[in-house]
């Protein structure tokens, strides 16, 4: 019987810990290839099949690495109970199921968080507390990144190359913007303005976003720029809401990292595609 491909699942809460599981996610890829790593990405989670495609990833996975923040264990929920104490919780079921099929489980802690103790988490996932936890320390995020690599060659992991990878630093800290910079910022975006909703499936939780609705002068232009302005979307790994009726593409703008409020990457983002509407012939109106 073949010995399954090396795959390793990261497991992360968004708002404790997305940005730096993304740059892991990366790291990993950069070194053992895209094939070896599977993150639940913003583009996944909205799609119909975000579920199936969480469950044949967590199926393959040899090894699981849930990315441990300070607020990994007190994130609560609408109800203000903790998260990893509802049995529906998707990092609890991810653990028990890594527990349960006997893979391999490496913790990576972030910002001095430490291994929390057997009785913190809830007994179907207690068994978590005797893994080894792997720190990322700010001061030494290569370093440590290597330890994690070589732990991973160990598992079977094969590199793609024996040459030496630099990893840029990542950049962690994405936090709300505050009511001046959020003024400040939308009077630099003209069409631009800030908006409230109710979050989907969510009840009693609202979105704040950025909109703006961009008019073109013909459907062929909606829709060119629409293509035009993915492959920087994808670079930048910062997703819209948007939709297109006829000559008209509304956009919306907000960090799910941050429990879907405006950050400074929702700024840049919008700029991005001011500059891009006006590479484009005006409406006719």
């Amino acid at each position: 019987m073949a010995s399954k491909e090396a795959l390793a699942f990261i497991s992360y809460r968004r708002v404790d810990s997305s940005a730096a599981s993304r740059w892991l996610s990366a790291s990993i890829a950069r070194t053992f290839g895209a094939q070896s790593v599977f993150i639940d990405t913003g583009s996944i989670r909205i799609s119909n099949d975000w579920a199936d495609k969480i469950n044949q990833a967590l199926a393959s996975a040899t090894l699981l690495i849930p990315v441990i923040g300070p607020t990994w264990l007190s994130t609560a929920d609408e109800n203000s109970r903790r998260r990893i104490d509802n049995k529906n919780d998707w990092v609890r079921n991810e653990i028990r199921h890594a527990i349960k099929s006997k893979i391999h489980i490496i913790p990576v802690l972030l910002s001095k968080t430490p291994m929390p103790t057997p009785d913190a988490f809830p007994e179907p996932i207690h068994e978590l507390a005797r893994f080894q936890g792997l720190e990322l320390r700010d001061e030494r995020w290569e370093a440590d990144l290597q330890v994690l690599l070589t732990q991973m060659e160990e598992l079977g992991f094969v590199r793609l190359s024996k040459d030496v990878i630099r990893y840029p630093t990542p950049a962690l800290k994405i936090r709300e913007l505050d009511v001046i910079e959020l003024q400040d910022g939308l009077q630099h975006l003209p069409g631009w303005k800030s908006v409230v909703s109710d979050l989907p499936n969510a009840a009693g939780r609202q979105r704040c976003e950025l909109h703006c609705n961009f008019e073109f002068a013909s459907f062929q232009d909606a829709m060119a720029f629409m293509w035009k302005a993915t492959a920087e979307i994808e670079r930048r790994d910062h997703h819209p809401r948007w939709q297109n009726v006829w000559r008209t593409v509304s956009v919306w703008l907000t960090t799910w990292d941050i429990e879907h409020k405006p950050s400074r990457l929702d700024l840049e983002l919008a700029a991005y595609l001011n500059e891009l509407r006006a590479q484009f012939p005006a409406s006719s109106g």
